[in-house]
């Protein structure tokens, strides 16, 4: 319940910052807006690319878009993936 939570949360994050390049925000608060979008998109590209890269090459055919959904969701996708096993 609360990992479908957060990955709502995620989504509307994505979507408030990408919204930022579309319809820019007053002068102070898109500079904030065009920060927390280039952190975020570091820290999760970052982890996708450390998933993608420890993965085998079976594993990375068998899920296609897990890399994905993890630069998408962030830790919320990988504690969906612990609290499934």
């Amino acid at each position: 319940m609360f990992i479908l939570f957060g990955k709502i949360f995620y989504s509307f994050v994505w979507l408030f910052l990408l919204f930022n390049l579309i319809h820019p925000f007053p002068s102070p608060a898109n500079v904030v807006a065009y920060v927390g979008l280039l952190i975020f998109a570091i820290t999760h590209g970052l982890q996708a690319w450390m998933l993608y890269s420890t993965m085998t090459n079976q594993e990375k055919r068998e899920d296609k878009f897990k890399a994905l959904r993890l630069f998408i969701f962030g830790f919320i996708e990988s504690l969906s993936w612990k609290s499934k096993k």
